[in-house]
């Protein structure tokens, strides 16, 4: 890839909630983050569930995006874990329609290879495809990045999508892609929880993204845009601005929208 190429989005989605989403007395405690008429639903539809919107929205852009599911039980980490299995419908769905799934591992396994082997082989058999793709859960710092990505490589993962250098704002270390350990990393660049702490105007997630975009306009080969914006996110303030995003990004000639496993195909050959 050349500087002037449009520049590589890759747009992912973390499921950190069951299909029930999330208790009611939980979504009750936050009812600021919501519209009252979504409060006033709750019996009808939990606001943490989006999956299908996401889909629909998508879609109507013709965009992919990747999806990253836990599969481990006894994270220490909120929110609660899930069974997997209880979307197998819906991941098998997603990728026969062209959208990618990803493991989002649990933290703990960023120190033990074979839990990373077991996530990975539950969510191949519940999803019928190879998984190529990590993003631990909880993200994961600079000290611990080495030794994740040795394990994933041992586990048979091709990209991991789990570190990000800056939590308070996008730097150009966010959005440089590169190689180590034979895993291709993408840094999370945009972070839907992060982002949204020091907005004060909706209209401000659109400026954030765009602001980011020309970032990456001035960065050498490797430069990759990765979003991630949470399912749960998505009636929240804030978060309901991402079919705003996603029609920026499917109308702007200056980027391209890959899944993590189409992002591998642009980046083989690449140096290390």
């Amino acid at each position: 890839m050349t500087p002037e190429e449009p520049i590589p989005v890759f747009l992912s989605h973390d499921v950190d909630w069951g299909k029930t989403g999330a208790p009611i007395p939980h979504v009750l405690a936050r009812r600021s983050r919501f519209d009252e008429a979504v409060i006033n639903n709750l019996d009808e539809k939990n606001p943490y569930q989006n999956i299908p919107e996401i889909l629909e929205i998508e879609e109507r852009h013709g965009l992919r995006s990747t999806f990253f599911f836990r599969t481990r039980m006894d994270t220490h980490h909120r929110p609660p874990p899930y069974d997997v299995k209880e979307y197998r419908s819906e991941i098998r769905s997603m990728v026969s329609g062209g959208w990618e799934v990803g493991l989002h591992s649990d933290h703990l396994s960023i120190q033990h290879p074979l839990s990373l082997v077991e996530e990975k082989k539950t969510l191949e058999k519940v999803s019928g495809t190879k998984i190529l793709g990590n993003r631990t859960h909880y993200t994961v710092g600079v000290d611990h990045q080495d030794l994740l990505l040795g394990n994933l490589k041992q586990a048979g993962f091709r990209y991991d999508s789990s570190i990000k250098y800056r939590r308070d704002r996008v730097t150009a270390r966010d959005c440089l892609g590169f190689e180590r350990e034979g895993i291709r990393v993408f840094p999370i660049s945009i972070m839907d929880a992060l982002i949204f702490t020091d907005l004060e105007d909706e209209g401000d997630v659109l400026r954030r993204v765009q602001q980011a975009v020309n970032l990456c306009k001035g960065l050498p080969s490797g430069r990759v845009l990765t979003i991630l914006w949470h399912n749960c996110s998505l009636k929240m303030r804030f978060g309901r601005r991402y079919s705003e995003v996603v029609e920026y990004l499917a109308s702007n000639e200056d980027v391209t929208v890959k899944t993590g496993e189409g992002l591998l195909g642009m980046f083989d050959g690449d140096p290390v």
